[in-house]
């Protein structure tokens, strides 16, 4: 959405990046970014728009598959931000006019100013929320390399992955928080917790089973799928993923609290975590500090289920194994990655004897 910064950012946060950044402007077919390799600079788009496209090694060398269209308050480049590779190129369609920004600065002010990285994520969050919600909005473009039950989901969320993401950010104090806040839900099998043209009312993190994410077929039309009564009977052939121990279903409706062409269903008997939304919405007002730490991880997530079902777009099963692995390997692992690791498998195991649930991961 255009306005999604000048929405999020105060006053304050936008003059800091118009006093620290200059415009720039790139011609139609000049590159902006490029995969796995760092940008040094976020790149905000004022005017035009720009093309972001995976190249297939199984095609051309200079032939891509067309992922989005970025135009106008977009922005670019904040994949370091998120302390996740770039694996995508954008190229300009358009003349296009954009904010450019040292990223340097730019982790400089995040580190010193808990407001400004308050609002920063969000913005991240959103952009990349409305990102995805376009992709499930085409889930024929999606190649799943499978028919009917076989087909296998778009993405595996693996415990270690979520459980380490989430709780390896947060504060001791925040997953107190949401401790004393939240309540523990049971989902029979085959119950639906997220209903698709319908708002997501609370967070959920998944503590136990497995859930399914499922999209509909043909024209999104959320006043026909809730007011007619369609969702019941909707076919949803594909699975876009299965979430397990430790995920977050429904974060892109919870973040803008707008229908999704999404259903959420339960695999096995499930049990999940559930803050109310208006609860967690107030404390991100009053609490930039938490707000800091929620939104990074919020967007970090999406960044990652963005990536997984994008490459999906260009490639069915059997083709990612000639890709480059978005995840590292555990050997691959630095010292403050392993610390991180450590401290969020305590806290998350924390939360779960706080709960009463048996923690089996």
């Amino acid at each position: 959405m255009i306005d999604t910064l000048l929405r999020v950012l105060s006053n304050a946060d936008l003059d800091w990046m118009i006093a620290c950044g200059d415009h720039q402007r790139l011609a139609a077919g000049d590159r902006l970014l490029q995969p796995y390799i760092d940008p040094d600079r976020l790149s905000i788009v004022i005017e035009g728009s720009l093309g972001e496209s995976f190249a297939d090694p199984q095609r051309a060398v200079d032939e891509v598959v067309l992922l989005d269209d970025l135009g106008p308050g977009e922005m670019i480049g904040f994949s370091p931000l998120l302390d996740r590779p770039s694996l995508t190129t954008v190229t300009a369609l358009t003349s296009a006019l954009f904010l450019s920004l040292p990223m340097t600065q730019v982790q400089a002010k995040l580190a010193e100013d808990v407001a400004f990285a308050a609002h920063f994520y969000h913005a991240i969050a959103l952009l990349l929320s409305n990102r995805l919600r376009r992709l499930f909005e085409q889930p024929d473009r999606i190649q799943f390399g499978g028919n009917g039950s076989t087909t296998k989901p778009v993405f595996d969320r693996r415990a270690s992955n979520d459980v380490l993401t989430v709780f390896g950010e947060l504060r001791d104090s925040d997953v107190d928080w949401l401790t004393a806040f939240g309540q523990t839900e049971t989902v029979p099998a085959g119950r639906v917790l997220i209903r698709a043209a319908r708002p997501v009312e609370s967070l959920y993190i998944l503590l136990d089973g497995q859930l399914a994410m499922s999209a509909i077929q043909g024209t999104f039309n959320p006043l026909v799928r809730c007011f007619l009564g369609l969702d019941a009977t909707t076919h949803y052939p594909s699975d876009f993923a299965t979430l397990t121990q430790g995920s977050m279903p429904g974060i892109v409706s919870f973040l803008d609290f707008r229908p999704l062409p999404v259903m959420v269903r339960s695999l096995t008997a499930a049990l999940v975590f559930a803050v109310p939304r208006q609860t967690l919405i107030t404390k991100l007002q009053v609490d930039d500090s938490f707000a800091s730490r929620f939104y990074r991880v919020i967007a970090m997530q999406l960044m990652e289920q963005l990536q997984t079902v994008s490459m999906r777009m260009v490639e069915p099963d059997g083709m990612a194994k000639n890709r480059p692995s978005m995840a590292m390997d555990d050997e691959e692992l630095d010292m403050d990655d392993l610390h991180q690791v450590s401290e969020g498998a305590k806290k998350f195991g924390w939360m779960l004897a706080q709960l009463g649930v048996n923690h089996r991961g």
